[in-house]
């Protein structure tokens, strides 16, 4: 993506600040085989090498998330594209040969509450890579970031519980990898600026929503946009995905009701005690 430099005055002295576009891949799980009934959070392996191949052999550089923004803002004409899975899921492992093979590095968003869960292999959920497992996969070069602890939705939580979200997951991680976390994936990619704040304040510099659009200068690092990848996007449709964004109306509209909707969802909380996604 190409740079742009834009100009402002400070103190009577023009200073340029440079403007960039960055996509942000978004995957969830990584099967050894196509499913039976497709599910556009399910990308074979077979399809993610395709569409990691393609994108190494453009010349692009794959990071994950922390890495690419840091490459990013030391180099706004740099060719890179941040990588992403969340959920911890078991079939990760799956996608951790592919990122060798391919050379790519990426980030893994964990709900640590369900680290290590078993399920059976037919239940739509999936199983959880286990602590010993996730060591394994940010020794291969994975960032380990936050995916909360309870996968909750954070934008209608009270303050107590949402802080016991941010921080005690990133606790948890860090004291089972003795690793630095420094992102955080809004689970369902729900956000507001009160949990912006609250990440901060918990020490991660940054933080992903799903936004179905390309990620740029514009967006402060605690909300930056992901494409949400699919199965069936490879060749000059994968190549258009990271030159536009996601095609059609329903990211646009999806932005224009999410005021209303996230205060359906916190009146859901309140009367029904639940939480709607």
């Amino acid at each position: 993506m190409t740079a742009v430099g834009s100009a402002r005055t400070t103190g009577g002295s023009a200073v340029r600040r440079a403007r960039w576009r960055m996509p942000v891949l978004m995957y969830h799980s990584v099967p050894a085989t196509a499913p039976t009934v497709p599910d556009q959070h399910k990308v074979p392996v077979a399809k993610l090498e395709e569409q990691l191949t393609q994108l190494a052999e453009d010349g692009w550089q794959l990071m994950g998330l922390t890495e690419a923004l840091a490459l990013r803002a030391a180099d706004p004409a740099a060719r890179v594209v941040g990588v992403t899975f969340d959920d911890g899921l078991l079939d990760f492992l799956n996608a951790v040969e592919v990122l060798t093979r391919v050379g790519a590095r990426a980030t893994m968003y964990v709900p640590t509450g369900d680290v290590g869960l078993r399920l059976a292999p037919e239940d739509p959920h999936g199983s959880r890579l286990s602590w010993s497992q996730l060591a394994e996969v940010a020794a291969a070069g994975v960032e380990i970031g936050s995916h909360s602890v309870n996968h909750r939705t954070m934008d209608v939580l009270p303050a107590d519980e949402l802080r016991s979200e941010i921080v005690d997951s990133r606790s948890a991680i860090e004291d089972a990898l003795a690793l630095p976390v420094r992102s955080f994936c809004y689970p369902h990619g729900y956000s507001s600026r009160r949990v912006e704040r609250m990440v901060a304040a918990a020490g991660y510099s940054n933080g992903c929503i799903v936004g179905r659009r390309i990620a740029t200068s514009s967006d402060g690092p605690y909300r930056v946009p992901r494409l949400h990848v699919r199965p069936g996007v490879t060749g000059d449709a994968f190549e258009e995905l990271l030159r536009r964004g996601e095609p059609g109306l329903a990211p646009r509209l999806k932005r224009v009701v999410a005021p209303a909707w996230r205060l359906t969802r916190r009146a859901a909380v309140h009367v029904l005690h639940r939480e709607w996604t």
